[in-house]
Formats: structure tokens, C-alpha cells, sequence
């Protein structure tokens, strides 16, 4: 017996459960951290290395200066390169903590799904899950980015279309936040493209509420990656949602053996319920 559909409360309530999961399952903790490591790592690791370089191309470039007015110069090259180069190396560093973090994901993906009683799956190995967190993020990127792109210049063009363009900008990153989440428990259980777009199609309000959900905390600066185990774990409790719910679609992935439904604490403190 097929369960009741997610509608787009259940996407959006689907942000206060990916944070109480993870609270409630301290083996799922060291996995969390390591977006946030990877991050911390990286950027000091390429500023670090934008720090040292620039200087050593601004002195191989002006060489010692003897006059106050070229040291001057010198100082103002070589701190400008550097905080550019600190900035790049950062924006570097958020680009590849998804991919990187692709194996500490799946196991997360794995912890809802054994909390769930969803069916077991075959691992994939580690690279296939660095690919998988990499694809996630260049297919919503590839969508995303002609679309702001376009939003943009729009802009720069009519002033006043800011009042249409900014919620089609959020609308787009909802939309691309969704896909790309959703990715992580589709791709680790060999679901195409196509198959994708007809469960996403299918559940179209359910989709929404979660990737505008989701949109509203990412928009925040660096909380895209901090909080990526936030939303992995709630797109993997989401995405079986929509499959019970809709035995239909995908086929080819096995439900549940038992008929009861499986149990979920509250999705948030503000009063939506999160058991299906």
C-alpha cells in the first residue's frame, strides 16, 4: 500500500529534519565534519600558496626597490595579489569540497537509508562516489549558471527588472539545489537522467518546497557546504518519500518488504509533523 504524497510542506519541512537526524545519530558526526574540514583545509592550503607565490612574482617582477615611493609600489602589488589570490583560492576551495566530500556523503545517504528500512544497495566504490558528488554539482551548475547569466545582464540592460529577475534568480537556485541534493541517494542507486526528471516531475510540489527551503539557509555565505550533510540527509528521507508514496515511478528501485510505514520523529519544532 502506496503512502500519502509528500506535498511541498513535507519538502520544506524537510530542512528541520536533516538537522535533528544528525543530532539523533552521533555515528553520523564524523562524516558530518568534513565538508567543513575539507573547506577549512583547502583554503588555507591554496591561500597559503596564492600568499607565497604572488610575492614571489612581484619581487622576481620588480626586484628589490631602494626608493620609499618603490617599496611603496612593491608592498601595494604584492598584499592587492595576495588578498586576490587568497579570495581565488577560496572560491577554489568551496568549488571542490562537494566532490571531495563525496565518500563522507554516501555513507550518510547509507544512515538514512538503514534508518528508513530502505534496501540495501551495493556499494560503488570511492571514486564512483567522488564522480557522483561531482556530477551532482556540474549538472545544477550547467542548468544554473546561463540562467543567472542571462538574469544578470537582464538587469544591467533594464534597471527595473530587478522586481522580476531577483525571485526568478531564487527560483532558479531552488530548483538547482533540489536537483543537485536529490543526486546523491538517485546516482548511488544507478537512476538515469530521464528516470530523474519523471520522479522530480511527479513531485513537483514536494521538490520545490525543498530546494526553496534550502535555497533560503544556502543563501547564506558558506553555509552551501557547511550545511551540504544538512541537506544529503533530508534529500535521501525525501527522495524515499516520494518513492513510497508512488510505487509507479522508478520500478526498477526495490521498496520496502514491510507494509508498515517507516517511523520519523518531528520534522521541526515549529509544528509541521515529519512521519509519513
Amino acid at each position: 500500500m502506496s503512502l500519502p504524497r509528500p506535498g511541498f510542506r513535507a519538502g520544506f519541512g524537510a530542512v528541520f529534519w536533516g538537522p535533528g537526524f544528525l543530532v539523533r545519530t552521533p555515528r553520523s558526526w564524523p562524516y558530518a565534519w568534513v565538508p567543513a574540514l575539507i573547506l577549512v583545509v583547502l583554503s588555507l592550503a591554496l591561500g597559503w600558496a596564492a600568499v607565497a607565490g604572488v610575492h614571489a612574482l612581484v619581487d622576481g617582477w620588480l626586484g628589490a626597490a631602494t626608493s620609499w615611493y618603490g617599496r611603496a609600489a612593491h608592498s601595494a602589488l604584492a598584499w592587492t595579489g595576495s588578498v586576490l589570490g587568497a579570495v581565488l583560492g577560496f572560491l577554489v576551495a568551496l568549488a571542490l569540497t562537494p566532490p571531495l566530500s563525496g565518500p563522507a556523503l554516501e555513507r550518510m545517504v547509507a544512515q538514512v537509508e538503514r534508518a528508513i528500512g530502505a534496501p540495501p544497495r551495493a556499494p560503488i566504490g570511492l571514486l564512483a562516489e567522488m564522480w557522483c558528488a561531482l556530477r551532482a554539482q556540474a549538472l545544477a551548475a550547467m542548468f544554473a549558471v546561463p540562467l543567472l547569466t542571462l538574469l544578470w545582464i537582464v538587469e544591467l540592460l533594464f534597471a527595473p527588472a530587478v522586481f522580476v529577475t531577483v525571485p526568478l534568480k531564487f527560483v532558479v537556485t531552488a530548483v538547482c539545489l533540489a536537483w543537485n541534493l536529490f543526486d546523491y541517494p538517485l546516482t548511488l542507486r544507478g537512476v538515469r537522467m530521464r528516470d530523474r526528471l519523471r520522479l522530480v516531475r511527479a513531485h513537483k510540489a514536494a521538490a520545490f518546497g525543498f530546494g526553496l527551503a534550502f535555497a533560503i539557509v544556502f543563501w547564506i555565505p558558506c553555509f552551501g557546504v557547511l550545511l551540504l550533510p544538512v541537506g544529503v540527509v533530508a534529500a535521501a528521507r525525501l527522495v524515499w518519500q516520494m518513492l513510497e508514496a508512488d510505487p509507479s515511478v522508478l520500478p526498477q528501485i526495490p521498496r520496502r518488504v514491510s507494509s508498515d510505514p517507516p517511523q520519523f520523529p518531528s520534522a521541526d519544532a515549529a509544528g509541521s509533523s515529519a512521519r509519513w
